[in-house]
């Protein structure tokens, strides 16, 4: 299983390193450290959408558990 952790490793060292050899890579790691630095919850959309499924399935239990309780 630790086999591949080292390649990978340094394939995602190297290519950010590429990324950062370039003036046109390092205005665009800096776009995206800006964007992620201004948003107050960069997860939030996802947070609200998990949410929303937690909920639902939970209704869903909720319903399926009332009609297994009532007699036949």
């Amino acid at each position: 299983m630790k086999n591949w952790l080292l390649p990978v490793v340094v394939l995602g060292a190297s290519g950010l390193g590429l990324l950062a050899a370039s003036s046109r890579g390092r205005r665009q790691i800096r776009a995206f450290l800006e964007r992620v630095s201004r948003s107050q919850d960069p997860l939030g959309e996802f947070n609200r959408a998990v949410d929303s499924q937690l909920e639902h399935i939970q209704n869903t239990l909720d319903r399926l558990s009332q009609a297994l309780e009532t007699p036949r």
